[in-house]
């Protein structure tokens, strides 16, 4: 008999919108300070213009790989930015099993 929790189709944990939130803010914010485009991001952290977009969108969560290249992009540790992101993560608990696009920045 096959375990029902065995299932290889991913959920999206509850948590998804908070940490996508509190991450684009964190980011966007990081780059605004370093007078960055997108594009510059994109170059320096290897990743594309459109994917460095919809981090900030909100519509991809980042992995922690990308989450390491682009805060050393940002020229921040990457340390610096998981505590920048988990103080921010309390600013967007209303979004916590939401709809991430429902809520604005």
């Amino acid at each position: 008999m096959a375990n029902p929790r065995a299932s290889t189709a991913k959920k999206p944990h509850r948590m998804d919108p908070v940490v996508r939130a509190a991450f684009a803010s964190v980011i966007r914010e990081l780059r605004l300070k370093l007078d960055l485009s997108q594009k510059d991001v994109a170059e320096r952290s290897g990743y594309s213009e459109e994917y460095i977009g919809k981090l900030e969108r909100r519509k991809h969560t980042p992995s922690l790989t990308a989450s390491i290249m682009v805060s050393t992009a940002l020229e921040e540790d990457p340390t610096d930015t998981f505590n920048k992101v988990r103080a921010r993560m309390r600013r967007f608990k209303r979004l916590e099993g939401k709809d991430h696009e429902a809520a604005d920045l």
